[in-house]
């Protein structure tokens, strides 16, 4: 497991260059009049710096960089200056604080003067320089455990990067295919339209009854309450993939590309052993368990000898002032007897969670294939009901030209003529949500393997 580290960090670097370069991009846009978003890749690099979870998400990478560095600060001297003032009559502080002052005279030794001495003023400065030598291995046991927060903090980010991605493809293929879906029913409404009038007139020559009209009157009501639904859905569509995208008033969506990602030809087994390898929420639990080890390191020190160097420089005087300087150097050595059993209470504790996250690893493998396996399957099944879909609008147009061309020949009922029509209308729609289910599908594909990134849009 130790190799996801330094993969890991690499693949965060690509990624912050990737979001520079996107960076760069969006202020050249929008120093046109009107910037305008128009292509899925527009749309994932805004999203990627504009999703305001992602935003958000990215403080807690910077939250454990900041406990690295907090670390890392362990290791270094520490210098520590103050300054106080005390006024006593204590017999002994007087003679002492008398002593540092440096003005001890023969006069003072008078036992009436030492039972009896008066107030005293005094102001102390003091510099103290603290530097840890030995802690029992719990500075570096800190600094691998920041190290190891630091790089599941920067998994955890990358791979919500790779969701933030998903979704924007999600929600742009949903806005296109929403688009579509009202081009189909336009089409439709007007094909209803003609269906109604041509029925009206020839209810006029005295061809057809009026419960023919009646029924190209409901089919027109129908197709164009279903046009009114693809509106909908579309403008819902669009809300969603602004908010995915985090979209700002000043920026214009206008979605014209199709969404075209590169193919994914692999096995199951293929598709499974490159996320385990490549999931990067399973490489964040991987580093929090090392965390985990290297803070069970850390409580185990507490059982072994510290030692600490200290210098100290103090300044006595009666007024405020750097005089009557005193110099200090020694190190301290301490070592834990006995606490009540506290710190062997922590090792315990700390094991308990090692043994627990460990089992979460393992759930989580398991979880991965589940995810991987259905990605796959949904995948392969799109694909045949794209390839299904279509050849049904082929043979559902085909069966309406028949049947029109037998309506005219006044060998099929208005009714079946109407049907043949809803269905030629149901059968683009659902071949229409194939195609772009393909993409979708595609996309999650990739999500689960743990190779979803701006490289795929192509």
């Amino acid at each position: 497991m130790a190799f996801f580290c330094t993969k890991g960090s690499v693949n965060y670097k690509v990624i912050i260059l990737r979001s520079f370069a996107a960076t760069l991009f969006l202020m050249c846009a929008s120093g046109a009049d009107a910037a305008e978003i128009s292509t899925l890749k527009q749309s994932v690099d805004y999203a990627l710096q504009h999703n305001r979870l992602l935003a958000a998400d990215n403080s807690a990478v910077e939250q454990a960089r900041a406990g690295q560095d907090q670390a890392y600060g362990h290791f270094m001297p520490r210098l520590d200056l103050s300054t106080g003032v005390m006024r006593t009559d204590s017999p002994s502080n007087f003679f002492g604080t008398k002593l540092n002052q440096r003005k001890i005279t023969v006069a003072a030794f008078n036992p009436a003067v030492l039972n009896d001495p008066g107030y005293i003023n005094n102001y102390q400065s003091r510099l103290n320089l603290s530097m840890p030598l030995y802690q029992g291995g719990a500075l570096w046991a800190g600094k691998r455990r920041a190290d190891q927060q630091l790089e599941a903090s920067s998994m955890k980010h990358v791979f919500m990067r790779q969701q933030v991605i998903f979704q924007t493809i999600s929600a742009y293929v949903q806005s296109r295919q929403a688009h579509a879906a009202v081009d189909a029913m336009q089409t439709a409404v007007a094909a209803a339209k003609k269906r109604y009038e041509d029925t009206k007139a020839l209810q006029r020559r005295g061809v057809l009854i009026d419960s023919d009209v009646m029924d190209a009157h409901v089919h027109l009501l129908r197709t164009q309450l279903k046009l009114k639904q693809a509106k909908n859905t579309y403008a819902k569509a669009i809300e969603g993939l602004q908010r995915v995208m985090g979209l700002s008033d000043a920026t214009q969506l206008a979605i014209h590309e199709e969404p075209r990602l590169a193919d994914t030809s692999v096995s199951l087994k293929e598709a499974v052993a490159k996320a385990l390898a490549e999931r990067r929420d399973l490489q964040a639990m991987t580093h929090a368990y090392q965390a985990l080890q290297a803070g069970k390191d850390a409580t185990r020190a507490a059982f072994l000898p510290h030692v600490n160097l200290v210098a100290t420089e103090e300044w006595n005087a009666s007024t405020l002032s750097l005089k009557n300087r005193t110099t200090m150097i020694g190190a301290t050595v301490s070592m834990n007897l006995f606490a009540g059993g506290s710190d062997r209470a922590k090792m315990h504790a700390a094991q308990a969670k090692l043994t627990a996250l460990e089992l979460q690893i393992s759930d989580h493998k398991q979880q991965i294939r589940n995810e991987v396996a259905n990605a796959w399957r949904m995948l392969d099944e799109s694909r045949v009901r794209d390839q299904s879909e279509r050849e049904a609008l082929k043979q559902s147009e085909e069966s309406l030209r028949i049947k029109s061309l037998r309506y005219a020949q006044g060998l099929t009922k208005t009714s079946d003529l109407l049907d043949a029509q809803s269905l030629v209308d149901q059968t683009r729609l659902s071949s229409i949500n194939a195609t772009y289910g393909v993409t979708i599908a595609r996309a999650a594909l990739l999500l689960a393997m743990g190779m979803l990134d701006e490289g795929v849009i192509q």
